[in-house]
C-alpha cells in the first residue's frame, strides 16, 4: 500500500455528515440512555420518524456507537442486557 493510500485510509478526504458518523451517533445514544435501555429499544427509538435523528441507523453502526461509549467509560451494562449512561 502506498503512503498516499494509507493516508487516505486513516484520514478520509470525503466529508462525513454528523448523523452518519459513529461518534455523532454515540453522542445521541448517550443522551437516550439516561434510563437503562436495550439495543433493540435504542434501535426502535432512533428509527422513529420523530426521533430527531436525521440519518438512518443500522444495527451495526448502533453496536459500534455503544461499544465506543463502553470503551470511554460513558455507559455501563446493567440488568437484562441494558445500557445506561454514568
Amino acid at each position: 500500500m502506498s503512503t498516499t493510500n494509507l493516508r487516505l485510509a486513516v484520514a478520509p478526504h470525503d466529508h462525513v455528515r454528523f448523523c452518519d458518523s459513529v461518534v455523532g451517533l454515540a453522542g445521541r445514544v448517550r443522551s437516550l440512555v439516561r434510563v437503562p435501555k436495550t439495543l433493540d429499544e435504542l434501535q426502535n427509538l432512533l428509527g422513529r420518524n420523530d426521533s430527531g435523528w436525521p440519518g438512518q441507523v443500522d444495527f451495526e453502526k448502533l453496536i459500534l456507537a455503544v461499544t465506543l461509549l463502553y470503551a470511554i467509560g460513558a455507559v455501563v451494562s446493567v440488568e437484562n442486557d441494558r445500557v445506561v449512561a454514568i
